[in-house]
């Protein structure tokens, strides 16, 4: 694993986001980790920054939050995906077939994974789709 990456954690659980913060830190995969506990913020957040090279190379976003959930989040940002190639992976609680299914047909997402991620799951993912080399 020769490179860090830029990262958005997106997840309404403060404790999720705390806990995915340190796991990342911890294997050396970012130090420049930006958190949000709402996908709103996260959405203001990409349409306030439109120089690409401040976005994120890795998403990683909960499904299931208040107002906009992880579906909601990935059609508001349709725009974003197209100009700049993060890579996303969604995470749950609970790993539902209904989900399963969306992310599968969905082109931007990588994976989904259960919260709390294997964080050494997360790294082969990334290695295997080149986005950690």
């Amino acid at each position: 694993m020769a490179k860090t990456l830029s990262i958005m954690l997106i997840d309404d659980n403060p404790t999720d986001l705390f806990v995915h913060e340190r796991f990342l830190i911890h294997k050396k995969i970012s130090h420049d980790i930006q958190k949000f506990i709402s996908a709103e913020d996260a959405l203001f957040y990409l349409q306030e920054h439109p120089n690409i090279e401040k976005w994120p190379d890795l998403i990683l976003l909960d499904i299931q939050m208040p107002v906009m959930n992880g579906f909601e989040f990935l059609v508001h940002c349709e725009k974003f995906l197209q100009l700049k190639k993060s890579s996303i992976v969604m995470l749950s609680s609970s790993l539902d077939f209904g989900d399963i299914n969306r992310v599968k047909a969905n082109p931007h997402v990588l994976a989904l994974m259960e919260k709390p991620f294997d964080v050494d799951e997360l790294i082969g993912l990334l290695e295997t789709n080149g986005i950690l080399n």
